[in-house]
């Protein structure tokens, strides 16, 4: 009886500390995925090579993009899909999201790929090779959006969450604010 009290006490206090951490807005980023540990750090490399200000991770944030990213790869069949930008519960946030399908095998054997948190961001700052700051537009066909949102100037705040699917594949939603790609403004 005494060490169920004892644990019990243990316990309360773990939860008190954790919910502290919310509070003050420091990172516990097992709130969306321990896998998106690295995603600030990648996303700031980024915006480093241009000498753009540091992101700051938000817990607020990665609650909501852990979210949109439960709903794809639960509702969605991990099937690539933006958040609707109207609706009660719409945050004013910009967003990327990334998506790896499961490696199948010659003997039909399907793996989850082993994609971290720099693949995924490196992913979308490969589209810098798509994008023509002079006339800010995106090379004919090819897709840029993603790397203009990763080194948006104005963005100040970023949280992420990632989801595996049934069948292996995973999905990766980050969201920022300010948003980014403003029609008519240039990223930096």
């Amino acid at each position: 009886m005494y060490l169920n009290r004892q644990l019990m006490n243990i316990f309360k206090l773990f939860i008190f500390f954790f919910l502290v951490q919310l509070e003050m807005g420091v990172p516990v980023r097992c709130i969306a995925s321990d896998k998106v540990n690295g995603i600030l750090e990648a996303h700031n490399a980024v915006r480093e090579t241009l000498g753009i200000e540091k992101l700051v991770w938000s817990n607020e944030i990665a609650r909501y993009a852990q979210e949109w990213a439960d709903y794809l790869a639960q509702k969605n069949k991990c099937g690539m899909q933006h958040r609707s930008r109207t609706g009660k519960d719409i945050k004013p946030y910009g967003e990327n999201i990334y998506q790896a399908s499961g490696i199948q095998w010659s003997d039909g054997n399907i793996d989850v790929q082993q994609i971290n948190a720099a693949d995924v961001v490196n992913s979308w700052a490969s589209e810098s090779n798509s994008y023509d700051y002079s006339s800010n537009t995106c090379t004919q066909g090819k897709s840029c959006g993603h790397y203009t949102q990763v080194v948006w100037r104005k963005s100040k705040k970023l949280g992420c969450g990632m989801a595996f699917c049934a069948d292996k594949s995973q999905v990766w939603v980050c969201n920022y604010t300010p948003p980014g790609n403003i029609a008519g403004q240039k990223p930096y």
